[in-house]
């Protein structure tokens, strides 16, 4: 296993970077570098400095809807690659997570990593054209199949239009959608339920590549498993400090007469919330019914959605009882804390790429 750091940046789809469109020249960027993996999701709603919602559903006003990029390597080869990030990313989020990645024969006897809490996170990562070992299905449906058979409380595939697969660049087109681009599968849930799955899904994948995080999981269709976490907005260093909340629920779930993730980007907006982004998934589950998704990647009321806020702690303390309002009777609540986020609108830049330290010193 490798001590790893997770990168996410979150921008515009219309966004340039020079004359070229900054999803494109981010993603050449981690293909150069030979990222061991790394996907662009599309998004279908958010906001961020500019206050202002860009949603799926609004078309004709809403020019610029969000991505999402997700990449992971070892600690020195994502902080190799910032200052190339920080050049072609001019305006958005860029966010590090600590995490461990596991491949291969390694992923049957991987081990979590503590967390601010009970849960973990474990992250799958395949083409969406790749078979199972066995039986020959979809690899992303198989993973999900065992995750649910083994406890997990939830998993959402989130298919990626561009990225890196074993350090190699995939990407679907226009005219090739179902080329194999990578896609993610995130599931959460008890640790022990979720290291009960890892030897199944060892021999179901071909090319296992996973990582593994230690998280808070804090409310399941509406019941508290744990107390939100707690930390100051700095580190013993001065570093800042900053925090994740992550919804996973589906499109049909509804509170106040709106889909959840479309009440929760409104309500974090009108709170003052740093920004949030919500990407609507391809498969997966977070109840107890069977996984659902988006057979055709066409609009479907039970697609899984993933909604990502992220914020200093002391204002995610001050969202949360907007947060545990909406999702009162649905959805999978989780937290984690973000060692380093630079946020940047032009000359405007709140935080940065150092990394604080999440947990006190070991004595």
């Amino acid at each position: 296993m490798t001590e790893a750091l997770k990168l996410w940046v979150y921008f515009g789809d219309s966004q340039l970077t020079g004359a070229e469109l900054t999803s494109d020249a981010l993603m050449d960027c981690l293909a150069r570098r030979h990222v061991a993996v790394s996907a662009l999701c599309r998004g279908i709603e958010g906001f961020g400095l500019s206050r202002r919602i860009h949603a799926e559903r609004f078309p004709d006003v809403s020019t610029d809807l969000p991505l999402v990029a997700c990449a992971v390597d070892s600690r020195a080869r994502i902080q190799a690659l910032l200052d190339d990030v920080d050049r072609i990313v001019a305006d958005g989020l860029v966010t590090l997570e600590h995490a461990r990645l596991a491949a291969g024969d390694e992923l049957a006897d991987a081990e979590f990593p503590p967390g601010p809490g009970r849960a973990a996170k474990l992250t799958i990562y395949c083409g969406r054209a790749e078979r199972a070992a066995v039986g020959r299905r979809p690899a992303y449906r198989e993973a999900v199949e065992i995750l649910r058979r083994h406890g997990a409380a939830g998993a959402t595939a989130l298919l990626g239009v561009d990225g890196t697969y074993h350090g190699r660049r995939q990407r679907a087109t226009f005219h090739s959608p179902r080329r194999d681009a990578p896609l993610m599968i995130i599931s959460v849930g008890r640790r022990e339920m979720l290291a009960a799955a890892l030897p199944d899904l060892s021999e179901a994948l071909e090319r296992p590549l996973v990582t593994l995080e230690g998280i808070a999981q804090l409310k399941h269709d509406g019941e508290l498993l744990e107390d939100l976490p707690s930390a100051p907005d700095v580190d013993y260093h001065g570093l800042g400090l900053w925090q994740t909340i992550r919804v996973y629920t589906r499109q049909s779930a509804q509170v106040n007469g709106r889909a959840v993730y479309t009440e929760l980007t409104r309500r974090l907006r009108e709170a003052g919330a740093a920004g949030a982004t919500t990407i609507r998934g391809h498969w997966g589950f977070s109840s107890d019914e069977p996984p659902h998704g988006d057979r055709f990647a066409r609009l479907t009321s039970h697609a899984p959605t993933y909604t990502a806020y992220v914020d200093r702690p002391a204002k995610v303390a001050e969202a949360w009882p907007v947060i545990d309002h909406i999702t009162a009777q649905h959805g999978i609540v989780t937290s984690l804390f973000v060692p380093a986020y630079r946020e940047r609108r032009g000359e405007n830049v709140h935080g940065g790429l150092r990394l604080a330290q999440v947990l006190p010193p070991q004595a």
